[in-house]
């Protein structure tokens, strides 16, 4: 196990930049605005609402992570009596698609039917799923539920919720009879945020998405009863082992259901065991006796990819060693072409961007001329590693850089401004791009 103990540095990352806190009173909001409209909606065009809605998926399992992006998602099933619905499954989407529209605002694109939910887009940057089912009754007054995919298929939309709230209470650490463990309760749930925000952190690296990262978590989990970061390190090895062996991954509650069915999902599996040999790899300076914390915090960090970890952080400012303070500051624009006019001012760094598009950055600062201006740019992901562009340097006298989205994944600009041979002040800026 690692002898450098980063429990209590895990646990404060975790409350601090994984755990969704706040934020979910505004995602039930987005959930209540949303079933109203449907109800809405529908009596506008003269049918029947809904009997009931479930939330499902990170936020049911309580495994969201906060993100700064507000890329959100938020699960929910929606159930009607099968009588109240059209019979072909694709025009019931349709239909709560429709219903959703009448009532729309702040959408980036129109409510979409899409094969297994109707999706809604916020401009905001959250984005709203509404599964459809429909419900019946047999002889015995036994509830049937279908969900409205490509076909209606029987399905509960409360057995995955049930099933991974029931892995965590009874396979993570608890206190007992004859044991009294030091880690909080609930620790397999903080091992699949702690996954989950590896993967996020890691955007253009193309891994799995939750639920495949629950059931690795869910048939992989080590827990350990006095350290979190021993339980997440044996874990993720067992992950690492259990791929090298098979990278198929089927439903935890039905094992005929294939998770990694297509050959997008098999490849994203097949990423994370390539990444997590490399993480295990940088982890490894833990068990070393001359570790350090900067040692320490530097193996975290190459997993979270999170300025927690890390010496510099977003619009940090460095002291020069005379006392005095510079700052310096960084913006960002958006435009279609180079030179061109800003149709997006002030945008905010780690933003979700598409490819294709020209950002414009500038810098200010109290740095005394004359000085340097240090322009680095580091890519992240398999498409930029691929290209063999892992990132640039360019050093002028411009505080104005421009650059293009060109790879998926998570890239960095670093501003440093330098004098008399030093660097004075330095600043990131995080974009993402999809």
């Amino acid at each position: 196990m690692p002898q450098y103990n980063m429990h209590n540095a895990l646990i404060m990352f975790y409350e601090d930049h994984v755990r969704l806190k706040d934020e979910i009173n505004r995602l039930r909001e987005l959930r209540d605005t949303n079933l109203s409209r449907l109800t809405y909606g529908l009596k506008e065009q003269g049918h029947t609402t809904f009997v009931k809605s479930l939330l499902q998926g990170s936020i049911a399992m309580h495994t969201a992570n906060k993100s700064p992006n507000n890329d959100y998602d938020i699960d929910i099933a929606i159930i009607f009596e099968k009588s109240d619905l059209p019979a072909s499954p694709l025009e019931a989407r349709k239909r709560v698609a429709e219903a959703i529209k009448l009532k729309a605002s702040g959408f980036s694109q129109d409510p979409e039917a899409r094969t297994n939910a109707v999706t809604i887009w916020y401009a905001a940057g959250y984005h709203v799923d509404l599964a459809i089912y429909r419900r019946s009754f047999d002889w015995f007054g036994n509830e049937i539920l279908e969900h409205a995919g490509a076909v209606w298929t029987e399905r509960d939309p409360k057995t995955v919720t049930n099933w991974f709230i029931d892995k965590v209470a009874t396979h993570s650490p608890a206190k007992g009879f004859l044991s009294t463990p030091t880690v909080g309760p609930q620790q397999m749930r903080r091992i699949v945020r702690w996954l989950k925000a590896f993967t996020k952190g890691r955007e253009g690296w193309n891994l799995p998405g939750g639920f495949i990262i629950s059931a690795l978590v869910a048939e992989c989990y080590q827990p350990d009863s006095e350290r979190d970061d021993i339980a997440l390190y044996n874990t993720l090895k067992r992950i690492k082992s259990r791929l090298d062996l098979n990278l198929s991954v089927k439903s935890p509650v039905d094992i005929s259901q294939e998770l990694t069915d297509k050959t997008k999902f098999l490849t994203q599996v097949n990423n994370l065991k390539r990444r997590l040999e490399s993480v295990l790899s940088n982890l490894h300076i833990l068990f070393e006796e001359q570790c350090t914390d900067e040692n320490a915090r530097k193996a975290w960090n190459y997993m979270f990819q999170h300025d927690f970890w890390s010496q510099i952080g977003h619009q940090e400012s460095i002291k020069a060693e005379n006392g005095r303070g510079y700052n310096l500051q960084l913006s960002m624009g958006i435009a279609r072409s180079q030179g061109g006019v800003l149709k997006s001012n002030n945008v905010a760094s780690g933003r979700f961007l598409p490819k294709r598009l020209h950002l414009k950055f500038e810098a200010s600062t109290n740095v005394p001329t004359p000085y340097a201006v240090k322009w680095k740019v580091v890519n992240s992901g398999d498409e930029a590693e691929s290209a063999n562009d892992t990132g640039h340097v360019a050093v002028t006298e411009n505080l104005t850089r421009w650059e293009q989205t060109a790879y998926r994944g998570r890239h960095e600009m670093i501003c440093e401004i330098v004098k008399a041979g030093e660097i004075r002040a330095a600043s990131k800026f995080v974009v993402n791009i999809r």
